[in-house]
């Protein structure tokens, strides 16, 4: 008999039963400040490097536009979310209400998805912390990437409130030292940096409508992560209140640091100079008058990052762990990813996130990065389409929150999604053609495994 909305197989039930007793999360250990923490320190680290190279393909202009159709992005997604976590809260992962909106390979698609690009992000993560480490301290190399594995891992196995605790320790150091960037940049910002110089004058759109689209993926940087808290659900206090409350919250938080950042950094130092820069809001307070206060900012400027990036690599090792294990508990994987240790830490799922990680960090961080997105942007496509059949099918089902735009929005961030997916094809087409070819791969192979746990 297929689940609600058409979803085949045993989602919901293993779901229940990895829920209570041996082998279960520890359901009720985290707040929603603590969600909303989770969401924001992924997302914020994105200020530090990265989106600053869409000023050189589609200047402050398609920047500020193409932040701000991202910035509508995830705050749908991240509402879609807040109504599925609360009207099932049993869940906790996108393959869960993939399949319960679509069913079973629907499901399965959207939590490789999501798991894989959680790992690989992890060790994208290392990979850039490793290049501050070199730069500020002048160690580098694989000694530098294992240790930073094995120090996260390590407190991550210590439970779901001291993973959390740390994230939220490191995410509220990065976002005090944005802060203080904008604040000291302000006085020094000039509208005239904004503009970029071309044949026929200076504007603020140098490659018009198309600038902006190529400035999708770089604008996505400052969001992007957020709404991966949303696979705490298993383990939050009151869901039905406490995800939609922590989502909105983390959004806000990314959209106001990323619009800042975007304003002052670039209003500082101008486009030319950023466009190419690997570490940007270095380069942004180096262009202020010299001074005692800039150098200090400039120390706190590379601490801030360094410390950004080792958020995200536990934020992101934490969302990929627990969507490992719900695969698992979902029996789309095998069994033992679904134990748990004495402090109900997911071991084996944190350590295929580590034997993911460690293999993605051997390769550039330009096509590791792309890669991420583009899974990334499947799962989000199937959640939001499981989203829209729900509201459609299942009008029965208790709501205790309604995402705001409900399916008419969600719609409209499909589209922005294949917007994003697109862009990111243009960027790397050799790496994700073989990206796709292994979904197409996966998604072939599911049927049959789901036949014969069926027979």
């Amino acid at each position: 008999m297929s689940a609600p909305g058409g979803a085949e197989g045993g989602v919901g039930a293993a779901a229940a039963a990895g829920s209570a007793g041996e082998g279960a999360l520890k359901k009720g250990s985290l707040g929603w400040i603590n969600v909303a923490a989770l969401g924001a320190a992924i997302a914020i680290s994105g200020n530090f490097s990265g989106w600053n190279y869409g000023l050189a393909v589609g200047g402050w202009g398609g920047m500020l536009v193409a932040a701000l159709g991202m910035a509508l992005l995830f705050f749908i997604l991240t509402q879609c979310l807040a109504e599925l976590a609360a009207m099932l809260p049993q869940g906790g992962g996108f393959d869960y209400y993939a399949e319960y909106g679509l069913g079973s390979t629907a499901g399965y698609l959207a939590g490789m998805s999501v798991a894989v690009a959680l790992a690989v992000g992890a060790g994208l993560a290392t990979s850039f912390a490793e290049g501050y480490t070199a730069a500020m301290l002048g160690v580098q190399g694989w000694p530098v990437k294992i240790g930073l594995f094995v120090v996260v891992m390590a407190l991550q196995m210590r439970g779901a409130s001291e993973a959390v605790g740390a994230t939220m320790v490191v995410g509220l150091i990065a976002l005090g030292i944005l802060l203080a960037f904008c604040i000291f940049l302000a006085p020094h910002f000039q509208v005239e940096h904004l503009l970029t110089q071309t044949s026929t004058g200076r504007t603020a759109f140098p490659r018009g409508l198309l600038g902006i689209a190529q400035c999708i993926p770089f604008a996505l940087f400052l969001f992007l992560g957020v709404e991966q808290a949303a696979h705490a659900a298993s383990e939050v206090q009151d869901v039905e209140r406490s995800m939609p409350k922590a989502l909105l919250v983390a959004i806000c938080i990314a959209f106001g640091i990323g619009f800042c950042v975007l304003l002052f950094a670039t209003g500082s130092a101008g486009t030319g100079q950023l466009a190419t820069a690997n570490d940007p809001l270095y380069v942004a307070v180096a262009s202020a008058p010299a001074g005692a206060g800039t150098r200090m900012m400039e120390k706190l400027v590379a601490t801030g990052a360094l410390v950004a990036l080792i958020g995200t690599f536990f934020s992101l090792a934490y969302a990929g762990s627990r969507q490992f294990y719900h695969l698992a508990g979902a029996r789309y994987l095998p069994a033992f990813l679904h134990r748990t240790n004495s402090r109900a830490a997911p071991v084996a799922a944190l350590l295929l996130v580590t034997a993911i990680g460690l293999v993605a960090a051997a390769f550039p961080p330009d096509s590791v990065m792309v890669v991420f997105i583009f899974l990334i942007s499947v799962s989000y496509v199937l959640v939001l389409l499981a989203f829209i059949r729900l509201r459609r099918t299942q009008q029965s089902l208790l709501r205790p929150y309604r995402a705001v735009g409900g399916k008419w929005l969600a719609a409209v961030a499909i589209l922005l999604t294949l917007a994003v997916m697109v862009s990111c094809y243009q960027l790397q087409a050799v790496a994700l053609s073989y990206a796709i070819a292994a979904l197409v791969v996966v998604g072939l192979l599911k049927p049959r495994n789901l036949r014969e746990r069926k027979s």
